[in-house]
């Protein structure tokens, strides 16, 4: 088992790519099997909004207009720092004249105020504030809220209330209480990924390294460089690089699995049966806050929710602070960790890395409206990071 940390950095999520050697996994899934992309979370949301699954489906489509519209402005090299959904409106960050004008132009809402870094940056200053403040272990979260315009940071119930008005006194910031979250992981049938020596993690997002099959994965699975088996106890890979550091203040949760050359990367999300098959993975990308979304998991299955924050830092049980992770609203559980989170436009949005010590999801719930949260490794900055190719279909 792995180490168990402050927030829950769920351990064995199957992620929808399943890293097998062929013999062993069979030919990738075609026909039926392969949801269309439209159909990816559109259940979820008729769910959520009370409407039909064809009107569910004209939303996400405009959202996702409005998605591509935002990504084509930032590589035409417009200034904006963030974006966020409000419904159907995408709200884009700006902090000048001319990028509002463009923002506008093309039928987006431009808002001036702080932006990502400018929270990012609110964050340190909470970050450092904190390891002066009494009771400085009870600090569970900070996360940069884009529509509210302020930092939330996160404490557990029984904190020192000189730690909140501590945190309280910093401009921009709002305390809340939540509860603790770790990295765990836990042993659970099913289509796994065995670590040896170790517990059980659950496979990531295939891709290149150069001329070499590999697959990114939450790097608390494979911090001790694992040998890497599947279900049957084949082996398929081992566990070659990892930014995750137990007891460190300074941890990212990005790992990389070196997989065995006769096994193959299949870039399709195994839904654990929620969508009776798989998803195909057709690109990365960062959606914007408030953009639907949902995960693969060994202990949940297939579970939605919405993009909230990006660039949070957490503190794992264990004292490993853990930065640049997103966070969403989608329920994991110990058992989750490497988990796929996929968007409705078929892109890899990251990996599950925890979620509060306290949840209990059930099993391909879908969209789950309780209050869960959940918080993953953006796919995007860990293919950077690596020098990754992520495998598409």
């Amino acid at each position: 088992m792995l180490t168990t940390h402050r927030i829950m950095a769920v351990g064995i999520a199957t992620s929808a790519v399943i890293a097998a050697a062929a013999t062993a996994a069979g030919a990738a899934p075609t026909g039926p099997d392969i949801p269309s992309p439209d159909n990816v979370v559109a259940g979820f949301v008729a769910e959520r909004d009370g409407i039909s699954l064809a009107q569910a489906k004209k939303k996400l489509e405009r959202q996702q207009d409005r998605q591509e519209t935002y990504d084509a402005l930032t590589e035409a090299g417009v200034a904006t720092d963030g974006a966020y959904f409000e419904g159907e409106r995408l709200v884009v960050l700006v902090d000048s004249a001319a990028a509002k004008r463009s923002v506008e132009a093309k039928g987006l809402v431009a808002k001036q105020g702080k932006g990502q870094k400018e929270l990012d940056a609110l964050s340190k200053t909470v970050q450092k504030a904190s390891e002066d403040a009494p009771d400085a272990g009870s600090l569970v979260s900070l996360t940069p809220d884009l529509a509210g315009q302020r930092v939330v940071a996160t404490v557990t119930e029984d904190a020192d209330p000189a730690l909140t008005e501590a945190l309280e006194a910093i401009d921009g910031v709002v305390v809340e209480t939540g509860d603790e979250l770790t990295t765990q992981v836990d042993v659970f049938p099913g289509r796994i990924m065995d670590l040896s020596p170790g517990g059980y993690c659950s496979l990531g997002f295939p891709g290149m390294q150069g001329g070499n099959n590999v697959l990114l994965t939450a790097g608390h699975c494979v911090e001790s460089r694992p040998d890497v088996l599947d279900g049957n106890g084949t082996h398929i890979g081992r566990g070659t690089a990892s930014r995750f550091q137990t007891g460190s203040s300074n941890s990212v949760d990005m790992g990389l699995m070196d997989i065995d050359a006769e096994d193959t990367g299949r870039p399709l999300v195994d839904t654990r049966g929620g969508l009776n098959g798989y998803v195909p993975v057709y690109g990365t990308s960062k959606n914007a806050v408030g953009s639907n979304i949902c995960k693969a998991g060994e202990r949940t299955g297939w579970t939605c929710g919405q993009i909230q924050a990006y660039n949070v830092t957490v503190y794992y049980q264990g004292g490993t602070t853990v930065s640049g992770l997103a966070r969403s609203s989608v329920c994991v559980m110990g058992g989750d960790s490497g988990g796929a989170y996929i968007g409705t436009n078929n892109y890899a949005q990251g990996m599950t890395s925890g979620g509060p010590v306290n949840s209990s999801c059930g099993y391909n719930q879908g969209y789950n409206a309780t209050g869960y949260y959940s918080f993953y490794q953006p796919v995007v900055d860990a293919a950077n990071y690596y020098g990754v190719t992520v495998s598409t279909y």
